[in-house]
Order: structure tokens, then sequence, then C-alpha cells
């Protein structure tokens, strides 16, 4: 398999631990893939059609990586909101 090859199918794995919301595995997929696409690469066909799918993942994988992220935001302030309500109704 060449490095394209294999950086494409890292990067499908991350698709699928991002909708699995398996962050740690995604993370060590990434770290795995990086390396690989640093790399200077041939511009013929084949390979800009290779790295045009590996993109186009990466903007999924953006997509669905910002959709958590903005939940977790959203819960960790309504967490917070309620927190600070209890502690005012607490005090004496």
């Amino acid at each position: 398999m060449d490095i394209l090859e294999h950086a494409l199918q890292l990067t499908r794995s991350m698709l699928d631990a991002a909708r699995a919301q398996e962050w740690s595995r995604l993370i060590e997929l990434e770290v795995e893939r990086e390396p690989l696409l640093v790399r200077r690469h041939a511009s013929d066909p084949a390979t800009l059609a290779q790295l045009g799918e590996i993109l186009a993942y990466d903007r999924e994988l953006q997509a669905i990586v910002g959709g958590a992220r903005d939940f977790a935001a959203e819960q960790w302030q309504r967490e917070t909101g309620r927190a600070r309500a209890i502690a005012a109704y607490a005090k004496p």
C-alpha cells in the first residue's frame, strides 16, 4: 500500500471514530496519519484525486468534531448555570 492510500485508509477510520464519538481513537489515528500527509507528493491525477478525497473527508470530520464541541459547550454552560442557581439558592 502506498503512502497516500494508507493516509486515506486512516482518514476513513478517523471518520468512523468521529461518528462513533471515539475521540481518543480519532486522536491516535490523526497522530499516525499526520506524517504521511506532510510529505511532498506527486501532482499526477491519481495522487490529486486521493488528496481531494482526504480533504473531503477532513471537511466532514471538521463538521462532526465542531458539532460535538458545540454540544459539549452548551452542556457545560447549562451545568454551570445550574450550579450557580443552586449556589445562589443555598446562600443564607
